[in-house]
């Protein structure tokens, strides 16, 4: 068990793995803050020559971070992946056992993401991203790691420069990142990511419905799919706005997040007590599917057919998915 040196994770676009001829940084073009986007796999290959790297928004706690890497083992060798994120300060890279601690999680809540190829010089994108939390984090230098088993590799402190310089330049599965960093205009009180899928070859229309209680007037609630902009509303809370619904149509074998956000305006973070946001997901059915008879009408769920796209007066929809928080 150790380092997957058969992946490639770059110091630079020129960055071809040779061992003595990489032109090192702190900036690796394939560890990549972005916003969410429908085929990540076939958007960051699209781009490897370039590095497409956003700032983290230090305001947010919902940041993106992907990591790619190029197959170098031999053609038709399967090579398969564990990537690991840790958040460092510049001068703790001498010190894993600080920065060891600081592991950043996939947004589906896993300790590593998985990657894999079996095409020689293929690009090969993670599977889930990293979802970096900016309010609650001060580091914003990082290391990736990428093992061949789903055991991290930490190693020992480095006794000198010398060491550390010899470890991040000889393991080609091995790079860092010190990633740009704004504040974002928006301060958030609340935001949650849920999942967002589907399994079918086809896009499929679907609605998501947002409502929420113990709101004083003034709060823009909101949802947002940065992949799929047609789901994106907000609107403002107040004595005869209480709930909203936004759809769109749902790409074939998406498999992504949608958010739900609320905020005041007032630059400080906090939620009333005993608020409540709650978000729906429905989705759309015909009478050829099992699940018609279940089906609602969007005037009998209480919205308008004109607002939403892929729908219409005789759509039905199937609740397929709810969650809530209640804020104590």
């Amino acid at each position: 068990m150790g380092y997957q040196n058969n992946f490639l994770i770059r110091t630079s676009l020129s960055d071809e793995g040779v061992i003595g001829k990489r032109q090192f940084s702190y900036q690796s073009p394939d560890m990549i803050a972005h916003t969410q986007v429908e085929n990540p796999d076939e958007y960051f290959k699209g781009n490897y020559d370039k590095d497409v790297n956003m700032p983290l928004d230090k305001n947010s706690g919902t940041n993106f971070v992907y990591v790619r890497g190029k197959n170098k083992a031999a053609n038709g060798v399967a090579t398969n992946g564990y990537v690991w994120l840790y958040c460092c300060g510049s001068s703790l890279f001498m010190k894993p056992s600080l920065w060891s601690s600081k592991k950043v999680y996939t947004a589906d809540g896993e300790s590593c993401a998985f990657v894999s190829s079996d095409v020689q010089n293929d690009i090969a994108v993670i599977n889930k991203p990293f979802l970096l939390n900016g309010v609650n984090n001060q580091y914003f230098c990082m290391v990736a790691i990428v093992t061949d088993e789903k055991r991290e590799c930490i190693p020992e402190n480095f006794a000198s420069y010398d060491q550390f310089n010899y470890w991040v330049r000889t393991n080609i599965g091995v790079a860092v990142r010190n990633f740009n960093v704004v504040k974002g205009g928006t301060i958030y009180d609340f935001q949650r990511l849920d999942t967002l899928s589907n399994p079918g070859d086809k896009g499929e229309p679907a609605m998501i419905e947002v409502k929420w209680t113990g709101l004083p007037d003034g709060y823009t609630v909101g949802v947002k799919c940065d992949a799929i902009p047609d789901l994106g509303k907000s609107v403002i809370s107040s004595e005869k706005i209480s709930s909203f619904a936004t759809a769109a149509i749902i790409p074939a074998g998406f498999d992504g997040y949608v958010e739900t956000f609320a905020y005041n305006n007032d630059g400080k973070a906090g939620f009333p007590e005993n608020a409540q946001i709650e978000t729906k997901f429905h989705t759309s059915v015909n009478f050829k599917h099992k699940c018609y008879q279940f089906g609602k009408t969007l005037q009998e769920l209480g919205f308008e057919p004109a607002e939403h796209i892929g729908l219409t007066e005789t759509s039905k929809l199937v609740l397929t998915g709810e969650c809530s928080t209640i804020f104590v």
